[in-house]
This record gives structure tokens, sequence and C-alpha cells, in this order.
């Protein structure tokens, strides 16, 4: 069994240590692992040193947003080369403009009534980009928030259940109601610098997204589809390993995961027709030998 899609806390909304992923990887016979947190880098160096000591391999990884035709697109890129000062200073920008658009989104919030500061935002992120479990949980630290009518689905309505990334989709995403604009670089950007690092760029779970859109990526230099998703359905994860086929590209898997206290009922691992096989095709495919 492989899992090439894991976040750690080195990502705000993830739940779990690197040693704590690790363990509970050895439990469940987890042959491959990958950390792929958002637009971080933190977890990789301690990832490798784990790898020895659990005897589990590992890829070290990172999952980018990026911008197609207004959406946010999300690109995973395999085998980085995290320890080079070119690569870390392509990270440390995007996590600046990342941070110049979460201060935005406190005063977004403030306009809607809420209670809120940027230190309490800040200080629960770890010095990490916020997401929507970040910016919920500074707001339920204070007591006059729990009662705002925008609140309390997430706190005992509808949307309990899951209620970070329902949070989420509904406040931060494009159009939701404390969005705010944010210039990624163009998933064509995205893939383009990858392939320059000697990395993979693969679509993370593509779901229902138009294969004619994929097709303008594969142009672009898109080497790999992520094909087993706890985002798909059986006949999307089909469909797109048709897709990965007939253009060639490499097709992974990965879970998504990010805790349970985050996403509910996802857990480690994916289905055990995607073996590790798909990690020595990767291997082959990058220019970044030695891991």
């Amino acid at each position: 069994m492989i899992d090439l899609h894991i976040h750690t806390n080195a990502s705000s909304d993830g739940q779990h240590t690197p040693e704590e992923i690790f363990q509970m990887a050895q439990k469940m016979g987890i042959e491959v692992i990958s950390f792929a947190d958002h637009n971080s880098i933190s977890s990789l160096e301690e990832g490798l040193k784990l790898s020895k000591i659990y005897s589990i391999d590992f890829i070290p990884a990172v999952e980018f947003n990026s911008l197609y035709n207004g959406e946010d697109i999300h690109i995973l890129g395999y085998f980085i080369p995290f320890s080079s000062d070119e690569f870390r200073n392509f990270i440390e920008e995007m996590r600046k403009r990342k941070l110049i658009q979460a201060k935005k989104r406190v005063e977004r919030f403030k306009s809607l009534g809420f209670s809120l500061e940027w230190e309490d935002v800040y200080r629960l992120s770890k010095g990490g980009i916020p997401t929507g479990m970040t910016y919920l949980k500074a707001l339920l630290m204070r007591e006059e928030n729990r009662d705002h009518e925008l609140l309390k689905p997430y706190i005992n309505g509808p949307k309990s259940k899951s209620p970070y990334i329902n949070f989420y989709k509904d406040f931060l995403r494009g159009g939701g109601v404390a969005s705010v604009p944010f210039y990624f670089p163009s998933t064509f950007e995205v893939i383009k610098k990858l392939r320059d690092f000697g990395s993979i760029p693969v679509l993370a779970h593509p779901s229902d997204l138009p294969s004619e859109s994929v097709e303008e990526m594969v142009k672009e230099g898109l080497m790999g589809i992520e094909c087993g998703s706890s985002h798909h359905t059986e006949g999307q994860e089909k469909g797109w390993r048709d897709f990965a086929e007939k253009y060639n590209l490499i097709f992974t898997a990965g879970s998504d995961f990010h805790g349970e206290l985050i996403k509910p009922g996802i857990k480690l691992g994916v289905s055990n027709h995607y073996t590790c096989d798909i990690v020595e095709r990767l291997r082959k495919m990058t220019r970044n030998k030695g891991y």
C-alpha cells in the first residue's frame, strides 16, 4: 500500500506531526508515503530522517496552489529539490504573498462584524499560511463571536460534522463572503517551474475538471494525474486512469489525509491496486536522484 498525498501539521490545516504519520503508516503496513503540504517544505527534512527509522520509503513533495481560468488548481510536485536555495526562495515568495492575502482576510472578517486580530490568526498558524481551520479556530477563541449568526451552522448546525472544510468553502474560497483575490502563479507557471527544478508536476484530485482543461495542462508539460483520491468516485478514478494512459502520463494515488478532526472519514492509504511500481516510475522520471 502507498499514499503519496499526506498533509502534516506543516500545513496549517494538518492535524498530525510527521512522526505521528509515520507511526500510523507503519501500523497499517503502508510501504511508501509522501508529505505534500500546502506551499510548504518544512516537514520534508524530518520525513527523510523518519523514513530510515521506520523503514518506510519517503518521497519529498509539495502541493502548490495555482490559478487556471480563475480557479484555484492544486499541483503536486514530486521529488522536489527542497534543500536548494532557489527552490526555497520560490516557496518563500509564495508564503509572503499568502500572508498579505491572510491579513486582508482578517479585515474582511472584521467588516462582517467579527472580533478578530491578525495576531490571533498568526499565532494559531504557527507562522505558516493560515487556512480555513485557522480562521475558524481564531474566531471561536473569542466568546463574542460564538453567537454570530454566520458561525452557528459550523458550531452545532448542519455543517458541524466537517466544520473546517465547510467553513473554507463558504467563507474563503472564490466568491465566499470573506474571500480576497490573490495572485497565484498560473498553473502553467507552476508546471514549468517544477519541471525546471527536475521535479514531476502532477494534477491533484482533478475530480470533475473538464478533460479539455487538463489537455491544455498536458501541452504545457503536466506529467501526471492523481487518479486514486478520496475526492474521486470509482467512475471518476477510472476515467482519469484512462485519460492518463491515453496521454502517456503517470497516474498516482493519495488520500489527501489531513487528520480526522480536519477531514473526517479520510484515512491514510489508498487502494491496493496502486503499488510501489508507481514510485519506481516517478524515480525514473525525476532528475533529482538520491531520495
